[in-house]
């Protein structure tokens, strides 16, 4: 009686794909993390849906993974489907969505779930990475190492330059921004901020995108729930934590994004301009008055003869010495 194989495991050595086959069928404990990873822990592990599909990478870094957020998650919380091996094919399993119960508690003991974050960022302007219909929208794994095994606090462990940069990434393409119709300003008018420039001298106390637009749930300016409407902004910046007392002149500034305040605004362009006009020509004619002044009391003919004669007597110095010293070493 022949035995058929219940399921293809293939493992990548030096490039070469090997399948192997077994019958044998184990049940996991509910909290058997470490027998998933006799697997799952071996560098290049993968597995092949069917013959000629194209191996999918399963493999978990469990050094990483123990030094992450989730290392106190047995697999099977995620992954509570998972109970036997082998392991039902992945069309019969739910996805893992980190809305789902977490299974752990917080710092007082209480249930922990992210199930409030995904909520917010369902309903955000990038919602379409969430439900799969942007592919240029963010997901949760695509902000947070694209690997949720080894997946570090937030707030926690991350610089305050690589939080920047998780949005600074996106909204920094051109081309992404004009396929979603987002201004593709946005970016280089927070560089010229002082809060960009306070990073760039080393602080890591100051406000990045995150702090003013939320993290999870960004909705657009013109939403009346978004943190940066006019209706609210006063209060984001106010917080006590940021700019303490501030008030609605001070939040609508335009300071992080002052150059898409003044293109939007036919008055505060004239303003920008008029004060640009304005002190060039206050510097040119202190320049002008300067020269004038020059002119008043050495005059020019006098001052192009003083420095004629001290750069003649430079050149003469010089080539003299060089002349003594080519003597030197070349004739004495």
């Amino acid at each position: 009686m022949s035995r058929r194989p219940t399921l293809a495991l293939v493992i990548a050595i030096a490039g070469i794909v090997i399948p192997l086959s077994t019958t044998d069928s184990r049940t996991f404990a509910p909290s058997d993390s470490k027998a998933c990873l006799r697997c799952h822990g071996m560098p290049n592990f993968g597995f092949r849906e069917k013959a000629g599909a194209w191996p999918r990478d399963l493999s978990v870094h469990a050094d990483s993974m123990a030094s992450g957020a989730h290392r106190a998650i047995a697999c099977q919380s995620c992954h509570a489907d998972v109970r036997t091996w082998p392991h039902p094919p992945s069309t019969q399993r739910r996805a893992v969505s980190c809305a789902d119960d977490c299974h752990a508690t917080d710092s007082t003991g209480s249930p922990y779930t992210h199930r409030a974050v995904v909520t917010a960022f369902a309903s955000s302007a990038h919602r379409g990475g969430l439900d799969g219909t942007n592919r240029d929208a963010p997901t949760c794994l695509g902000c947070h190492q694209n690997d949720a095994h080894s997946i570090r606090p937030a707030r926690a462990r991350v610089p305050i330059a690589e939080r920047m940069a998780m949005c600074e990434t996106c909204h920094d393409d051109a081309a992404r921004m004009h396929r979603n119709g987002v201004t593709t300003e946005a970016v280089a008018s927070y560089r010229r901020s002082f809060h960009y420039k306070a990073i760039r001298f080393g602080e890591t106390n100051t406000a990045v995108c995150q702090d003013c637009h939320t993290t999870h749930g960004v909705l657009p300016a013109d939403s009346t729930r978004s943190s940066v409407a006019r209706g609210n902004v006063a209060t984001t910046c106010g917080r006590s934590d940021c700019h303490p007392g501030a008030r609605m002149n001070f939040a609508m500034s335009g300071a992080n994004h002052l150059d898409l305040r003044i293109g939007r605004s036919p008055i505060l362009w004239f303003e920008e301009t008029f004060f640009l006009v304005l002190t060039g020509g206050t510097m040119a004619m202190l320049l002008v008055g300067i020269a004038l002044d020059i002119q008043r009391r050495f005059g020019w003919r006098a001052l192009l003869r003083r420095w004629y004669a001290a750069t003649s007597r430079w050149l003469a110095t010089g080539t003299r010495a060089t002349v003594r010293a080519a003597r030197a070493l070349l004739i004495d």
